[in-house]
Formats: C-alpha cells, structure tokens, sequence
C-alpha cells in the first residue's frame, strides 16, 4: 500500500467516523455534553472544520475558506452558549463535509512524491514541532486531531439520550 492510500485511508476513517454523529446533532447543535458548558456540537465542528482548513492551507499555501471563524473556533477559544455568535450549524457541517473533500483533493495532489516535503508555510507556534514538519504528518495530525474529538459528540448524544450507533 502506497503511504497516500495510508493517509487517505486514515482521513476517511476518520470522518466516516464523525460525520453520522454530526448530522445526528444538527437538531441540538448547543447541546453541553458536561453539565459545566463543555465543547458543544457547533463548537466542535467548528474547530475540527476550522483546524483541518488551516492545516491544509499551510501544505497548500492558499487561504482558508474559512479564516474568518478564527475568534470563533481556533485551538483555545473556549464555547459560547449564544447562537448569534457561530454560524449556523447546517453552514458549518457542509464547510465540514466540503474540507475533507479538500482534504482529499490536496492528497490527491501532492501524491506520494511530496508527502515528505515540508509544508509550505508553518505556523510561528508550531514551526519545531516534529509533527508539522512534513506534509505527511500534516494530514496524519488532521485525522488524528479529529478522531480525539470524536468522543465530545458522542457524549453529547448520550446527554441526549440517543443509542450508540453501531
């Protein structure tokens, strides 16, 4: 198996994962999975659309479409409880489905041949961090970064008192 087919594999797994759980929320996207105004589903979204689009942007070297949530939904940003502030949840989930797309596209692009190469532009904050040093582990970062919030939505379903799916 060639490392793209890998990260490819890794990506869609991830939001194969995640996206039924999304959509599943989209009609409580306020939902506090703690009881102490934890990551809500528009903020988790959000965050995860928000990270993976600057995270491609750093391999591509084109702008995020989606910049402009950065007061919103960048690393550290705590959730707001006010629904005016986010946009709204059926905008952020096709932003979400529109980027792993993208996602895919880039890969597509880059092929195995560049997947070693430094991305094109890294981030002040994370410019020695092994794990942002190749594109590679980029996309690895973006599946894996995804997969650990995974479990915030699905204990805002459990909050909900919707089953588990399968």
């Amino acid at each position: 198996m060639r490392p793209s087919e890998i990260i490819e594999r890794s990506l869609t797994f991830s939001y194969e994962w995640i996206l039924p759980l999304a959509e599943d929320l989209a009609d409580a996207p306020f939902t506090d999975p703690t009881g102490s105004q934890g990551n809500h589903p528009t903020w988790i979204l959000g965050h995860m659309t928000f990270s993976k689009s600057g995270l491609l942007a750093m391999i591509s070297g084109q702008e995020s479409p989606v910049a402009d949530w950065k007061e919103r939904f960048s690393g550290g940003t705590q959730p707001r409880y006010e629904a005016s502030f986010y946009p709204a949840y059926d905008t952020i989930l096709q932003a979400y489905r529109d980027t792993h797309q993208q996602a895919l596209s880039l890969l597509q692009q880059l092929g195995d041949e560049r997947l070693d190469a430094k991305p094109l532009f890294v981030w002040e904050a994370i410019a020695d961090d092994p794990d942002f040093q190749t594109n590679a582990r980029l996309f690895l970062f973006i599946a894996m970064h995804e997969m650990s919030h995974r479990g915030q939505l699905a204990d805002a379903r459990k909050v909900l008192s919707r089953k588990p799916f399968a």
